[in-house]
């Protein structure tokens, strides 16, 4: 797609594809595309921003352009409460400004449908199209209601387990100073967790600024200074979650991942037999959940993709191991807070500690890249990358493997060496980094 990348649109504010006029635009787009798909009534839109200082201004620009269509502002909250108000309201499409995970100079636009899902592809590459015809919707311009959304997901995720469930339970929480800083928290106290916060201070600048999902040095910190038996971290939008034990140290995606799913197993609630992941995790969590009786699918990266391979299988537990994952007894959505919930109801249950997860979900040995580069040449036309895959592939043996793909939102390319010797991996990795700089930049 020209303007969509794996989530959205992103880039830097003020950017080609990320500003006010740009964003009419799309706003207009929109329009068109929704009264194609209802033409017998006036469509209604939800939308919702981050704390960056830049998405109300986007968010303002959007509904501009939107034109016969009614649209319900949310306010700022996180991405899941977007999707979570787009079926409480029975609304046909939702919107949200953010760029998760970014910096506060960037930021981007998520479209949902009238199911809360991402939308399709399909929707996407007609909205991209009549955005380029530069088409003049229908209608007068949209009349905007705004609706408390935040109150209402912190009603709905407080009821995901009974009152007290978390008593005697001592959270550590680092909200990215985003969407979330007025609601993780909450919905964890209603629930009879202690908890401690930092990154819950939103000035529209320090969103995901060392601080959060991407950064958790901070909270891995405050977890050994307090003593909580867990640390929780968002990004900047509320749809991703990364975990530390009560040492301190980082929990990998795919044990949170595995150890819900196998609890779920245990409880006759794992649908469709298997989890959905993507090719970007650990192939160790396939043979522990293997022998549990419980399958792995793999699809693309990204949470729409996903999604689509969830509903393809039957599935309802599914996610990245970067942190997004989706639970659709809650949501179609990635949520960083039903993770969390669900995940501390599963150690709870256990009876265990937080550092033994990696004795149930037990993976291999990994190294992982992202670099920055000047190009994006396909990778079998590289002319020292592509044979230093074949290299490494003959060196990791069956028990390896190699992934190399860009990214999706960012002038990135992100490389994994995964197998049973820590050694051999890391001797790919080098050469693989030697071959970017030869090639890509």
């Amino acid at each position: 797609m020209k303007y969509f990348g794996t989530d959205g649109i992103r880039g830097e504010y003020g950017g080609q594809y990320v500003n006010e006029k740009f964003f009419e635009g799309l706003g207009a787009a929109v329009s068109e595309h929704l009264r194609r798909k209802f033409p017998q009534k006036t469509p209604k839109i939800a939308s919702a921003g981050d704390t960056r200082f830049s998405s109300e201004l986007l968010k303002s620009a959007f509904c501009k352009g939107v034109r016969g269509a009614e649209i319900e502002d949310f306010g700022c909250v996180p991405t899941p409460a977007l999707a979570f108000g787009v079926l409480r309201r029975k609304a046909d499409f939702g919107v949200m400004i953010t760029a998760s995970h970014n910096p506060f100079t960037d930021n981007g636009i998520k479209f949902f449908d009238e199911s809360a899902r991402k939308a399709s592809d399909e929707a996407q590459t007609e909205i991209e199209n009549l955005f380029d015809s530069k088409i003049e919707p229908r209608g007068g311009a949209a009349k905007i209601v705004k609706v408390d959304m935040r109150s209402a997901y912190t009603e709905k995720m407080s009821s995901l387990l009974p009152a007290g469930f978390l008593s005697g339970v001592k959270i550590a929480l680092d909200c990215a100073n985003g969407a979330t800083s007025a609601i993780s928290g909450a919905v964890l106290r209603n629930l009879g967790a202690e908890v401690v916060e930092i990154g819950v201070c939103p000035d529209g600048k320090n969103i995901n600024n060392n601080i959060g999902s991407e950064h958790p040095e901070a909270l891995c910190a405050l977890v050994r200074e307090i003593g909580a038996h867990v640390g929780l971290a968002h990004d900047g939008d509320g749809d991703r979650l990364v975990v530390c034990d009560e040492n301190g140290v980082k929990i990998a995606g795919e044990c949170v991942m595995g150890l819900i799913a196998l609890d779920a197993k245990r409880a006759g609630t794992l649908s469709g037999g298997a989890i959905v992941t993507t090719v970007q995790s650990n192939i160790g969590m396939d043979e522990s959940l293997k022998a549990e009786g419980v399958g792995v699918l793999r699809s693309g990266v990204g949470d729409r993709l996903v999604m689509r391979k969830m509903l393809e299988n039957s599935c309802n537990i599914g996610g990245e191991n970067s942190g997004h994952y989706i639970f659709m007894d809650v949501s179609p959505c990635g949520d960083g807070l039903a993770a969390a919930v669900k995940l501390l109801a599963t150690v709870l249950r256990r009876k265990m500690k937080f550092s033994e997860m990696s004795g149930v979900v037990k993976l291999y040995p990994s190294v992982s890249k992202a670099v920055k580069v000047a190009r994006k040449i396909p990778i079998g036309e590289t002319k020292n990358l592509s044979k230093c895959l074949e290299e490494c592939a003959a060196k990791l043996g069956g028990r390896g493997r190699t992934l190399v793909r860009y990214s999706g939102t960012e002038n990135k390319i992100r490389l994994l060496v995964e197998g049973a010797d820590a050694k051999a991996n890391a001797e790919c990795m080098a050469e693989l980094l030697k071959c970017v700089d030869l090639d890509l930049q």
